[in-house]
């Protein structure tokens, strides 16, 4: 996890989010990647997609796994990932049968400056 964190960190550095935005949507996609990478069971393909995109003044995230979802270990310590990704970004969460995919913005009305996001589109 620490290379995707590093490696995510470096594209959003590059988007020009206001500092707080860049940790909350960085924290967000590392809590999705957690999750992909353990609830994930009976994978079709053993690895996770992560994509980045930057455009209509928004930061996107996409992280997706390619299995069927398996609730963790239920104690008082768990099951707040989601809580936590939906208080952090704008996110999304769609499952099927192949995989779960979680979709983070950063949040509306709080978008990339005007000249980062022309260069960038």
């Amino acid at each position: 996890m620490p290379s995707l964190r590093r490696g995510l960190r470096s594209v959003l550095d590059e988007t020009g989010l206001p500092d707080d935005q860049l940790y909350d949507l960085l924290l967000a996609a590392c809590e999705a990647a957690t999750n992909a990478i353990e609830h994930a069971q009976k994978s079709t393909e053993p690895f996770i997609d992560v994509h980045f995109e930057v455009g209509d003044g928004q930061v996107t995230i996409v992280v997706r796994d390619h299995g069927q979802w398996r609730d963790g270990p239920g104690t008082p310590l768990r099951g707040r990932g989601l809580a936590m990704m939906r208080a952090l970004a704008d996110t999304t969460v769609d499952a099927d049968p192949e995989g779960t995919t979680v979709t983070m913005r950063s949040r509306s009305g709080e978008g990339l400056p005007a000249t980062q996001d022309a260069a960038t589109a």
